[in-house]
């Protein structure tokens, strides 16, 4: 049975492979909407990113504008990251769609009180929209299936030495969500600093002649900018970790531990604190932290979604 979802992203170089390999994978996820939310970029262009992809395969996928503000912190973007689109430099087509008439929040708690099957949440950036849910419409707890989002770290960070970016922009956020006793599936930086693809799948994908591969590349070459490569030879694809778990959870390795949020002011701005001590046995019903992946399968399985949509 397909597995209804919600995207909720800050597209973002990352969140666009992560929504490609959704629509690549339509026979097992049912995308109900995407949401968006101010991360790698501002509100205006990441909600514009997310219409412009979906246009440009040729999807009618409803996308709901949400957060243009963490909770209570200053706005940060990724420009540096993710360039000044979001997308590197590339420029998607312009489109004629237009997002829908409700708010993110107003979207989510629809969509999922209608739905006649439980839905699962896939928050790829920061995690106020979902927050702001939970907090004003806790009824929705009962229709959703799990929430698995991309943030946080067990060990070290990317922003900072302790704290994911996405978990660091609005750490208020990302503490509401994970006292929410909703079932949560973490894929933190343990696990997706080796989800991704060598420098040599880009420059194939840059070569190619179809639309999709070829604007992968063009994307994904901007990433090889950046100083978060490993010896400019392999990229990390973070945001795709979520959505490949939900295709393909066998690829991953993971423990069942309780995960808090630092909101201080101090260092540890936004550290996801597990507990990951080897000898203590944990609850199930902690959330699922991805601690391993397999690489070579999880790359394959990747390119070959990404040809597919040619």
């Amino acid at each position: 049975m397909r597995k209804n979802i919600i995207i909720d992203c800050d597209p973002g170089i990352d969140d666009a492979v992560a929504i490609l390999l959704a629509i690549a994978n339509e026979d097992k996820l049912n995308i109900l909407g995407i949401t968006t939310v101010t991360g790698n970029q501002s509100i205006e262009k990441v909600t514009n990113n997310a219409l412009k992809l979906v246009s440009f395969l040729n999807r009618d996928i409803k996308v709901a504008k949400g957060a243009d503000t963490p909770l209570i912190r200053e706005k940060r973007v990724a420009g540096t990251v993710h360039g000044t689109t979001g997308m590197g430099n590339y420029e998607l087509p312009e489109t004629a769609s237009k997002i829908v008439s409700e708010n993110a929040i107003e979207f989510l708690k629809n969509t999922i009180l209608k739905s006649s099957e439980k839905v699962t949440l896939v928050p790829i950036g920061p995690l106020t929209n979902i927050a702001l849910l939970l907090k004003v419409y806790p009824e929705v707890k009962e229709n959703i299936d799990e929430i698995v989002l991309m943030g946080g770290a067990i060990s070290g960070g990317n922003v900072t030495s302790t704290a994911e970016f996405n978990i660091w922009a609005d750490p208020e956020a990302a503490k509401i969500v994970f006292a929410s006793k909703v079932k949560i599936v973490m894929n933190g930086l343990d696990v997706t600093h080796n989800t991704g693809l060598y420098r040599d799948d880009v420059n194939e994908l840059l070569k190619s002649k179809g639309k999709v591969s070829n604007m992968c590349g063009e994307v994904l070459n901007f990433y090889f900018n950046g100083d978060h490569v490993k010896e400019g030879t392999f990229t990390p694809i973070h945001d795709a970790s979520a959505i490949m778990y939900l295709i393909h959870p066998e690829l991953f390795t993971y423990r069942h531990m309780p995960v808090d949020v630092d909101c201080s002011e101090s260092l540890n701005r936004g550290m996801t604190v597990g507990d990951n001590r080897e000898w203590i046995k944990y609850d199930e019903t902690n959330p699922k932290v991805l601690m391993g992946v397999d690489i070579v399968k999880f790359r394959e399985l990747l390119l070959e979604s990404i040809y597919k949509l040619d």
